[in-house]
């Protein structure tokens, strides 16, 4: 098992930015999915984040009634100058700052939500209950699952009783079989 180093996450930061600026939501979507499976093998908060970062910008970038709003070029250019910002933090180490400007990120997605969605629940939340929900059925503890994507236990706990995905599990797996089955998902 390769061990995740600091650059492998200044590349995948770069990585989301340069995919936002170019627009390109599916291969944010691609990295989102991508990312929760290292998370989950690394057993990382930061690559969780990472994640729902990845998805959250994928969803917007997907939202016409956004992207099409006479508002978004100034969104859109808060949201990369947060992102650069974010960046930086990551390659001088300054964890504390970037989990700062993560909130502050949150922040933005949390207005554009509220002045766009249709929804109840926000963007954020959403993707935090997707990713949490993909993380155990990979092989992740409730707990450990909620706890990588700051999910709450609770309505993760509910979204996976509603998605009756449990009923696709022929039988319980043990630990060895499932970290098997997440190398080989990881392609090692």
């Amino acid at each position: 098992m390769r061990k995740m180093t600091n650059i492998d996450v200044v590349q995948i930061m770069r990585k989301i930015i340069r995919d936002f600026k170019s627009n390109n939501s599916f291969a944010l979507r691609e990295l989102a999915n991508d990312l929760i499976k290292e998370a989950v093998l690394y057993n990382s908060k930061l690559l969780a984040e990472l994640c729902i970062i990845a998805y959250v910008l994928h969803k917007t970038l997907t939202k016409e009634h956004i992207v099409k709003d006479r508002h978004w070029k100034n969104n859109r250019k808060r949201i990369i100058k947060n992102l650069l910002e974010m960046l930086s933090y990551l390659e001088e180490g300054r964890i504390t700052d970037f989990e700062e400007a993560l909130a502050s990120l949150h922040n933005k997605f949390e207005e554009i939500d509220r002045r766009f969605s249709r929804f109840f629940q926000s963007i954020v939340d959403k993707a935090r209950i997707k990713y949490a929900s993909d993380a155990y059925f990979m092989g992740a503890s409730l707990g450990l699952a909620a706890q990588l994507t700051g999910a709450d236990k609770k309505t993760l706990l509910e979204y996976i009783g509603a998605t009756m995905l449990y009923e696709k599990e022929d039988s319980v797996k043990g630990i060895n079989t499932r970290l098997k089955e997440l190398k080989k998902a990881l392609g090692w």
